[in-house]
């Protein structure tokens, strides 16, 4: 990606160096952050939030999904350009549904408040022109959530075996508000983000969920758009999976199309570099 004849971020090195993972805090919260070579070089990168389940938290991704090896690796093989992956703690009475829950807790507002500006300090970032969002269960509906209610925050946005429906019992009065299978339909189409949809064959509880949100995305025509149904069941058999071809895919949109996320960046009001 090149602005006003400036590189914006570099290409993935033929054998780069592994990242590590450093934690902080935001108003409290832990956050932890796994940061590619590059960005320990002080490239200036994507960045990409993976949000955890209920219950759950951040170094889930770390010893269950084990996305700092697997980003390593794909960066390895040059099917990825390093990113900073950020893991945040969103539990609260409710479990992490990262929202504005009927309970009191704000963890949609700190979101998009307090973490992201946080982050875009912290670390050298593209902002608004590379910044994806994904979450495995809960944290794949609290995803999906986030970028409908927050147009152009994210370019990318990725769901491993989510649900799309906000409860009752969480949302109280808001929950059709917090319902991505409702909301969904009023993203006009020059608003619209890539999107992976994705759940495990075997998980008899969720995946029937994932593939009426499917089908809805499909009757939308929403573009760009991955589905797939992978082996496993509701835990980090499928999730693992889901999280590497969507990384791989992602690879391919910000490598291949360098462009894309720039226009529609500014297409939203967001800057790059």
């Amino acid at each position: 990606m090149v602005v006003s004849g400036a590189p914006c971020r570099p290409t993935a090195a033929a054998a780069p160096a592994p990242g590590r993972v450093d934690g902080f805090a935001v108003d409290g919260r832990r956050v932890l952050a796994y940061l590619p070579a590059a960005a320990l070089a002080g490239e200036r990168l994507p960045v990409v939030y993976f949000l955890h389940g209920s219950p759950g938290a951040a170094p889930d991704w770390i010893a269950g999904g084990q996305l700092p090896d697997l980003l390593d690796h794909m960066q390895a093989l040059g099917r990825l350009a390093p990113l900073i992956a950020v893991f945040p703690d969103g539990n609260d009475v409710n479990g992490a549904w990262w929202g504005n829950t009927v309970n009191g807790a704000a963890l949609e507002s700190w979101f998009v408040d307090r973490l992201v500006p946080a982050v875009d300090r912290r670390f050298r970032t593209l902002g608004g022109a590379e910044r994806g969002i994904a979450g495995a269960s809960a944290g794949g509906f609290g995803a999906v959530n986030l970028a409908l209610h927050h147009p152009g925050l994210f370019t990318w946005v990725a769901s491993y075996s989510g649900v799309f429906t906000g409860g009752d019992d969480v949302f109280g009065r808001a929950a059709p508000a917090n319902s991505p299978a409702l909301t969904i339909a009023a993203v006009p189409a020059t608003r619209r983000f890539p999107l992976f949809v994705g759940a495990g064959a075997a998980d008899d509880e969720f995946r029937p969920d994932t593939e009426r949100f499917i089908g809805t995305v499909r009757g939308l025509g929403w573009s760009p758009l991955q589905a797939e149904i992978v082996p496993g069941g509701h835990g980090w058999d499928a999730w693992a999976a889901e999280a590497r071809d969507s990384l791989a895919w992602l690879g391919r949109l910000w490598t291949a199309d360098p462009t894309m996320m720039l226009s529609m960046a500014r297409a939203t009001g967001q800057r790059g570099c």
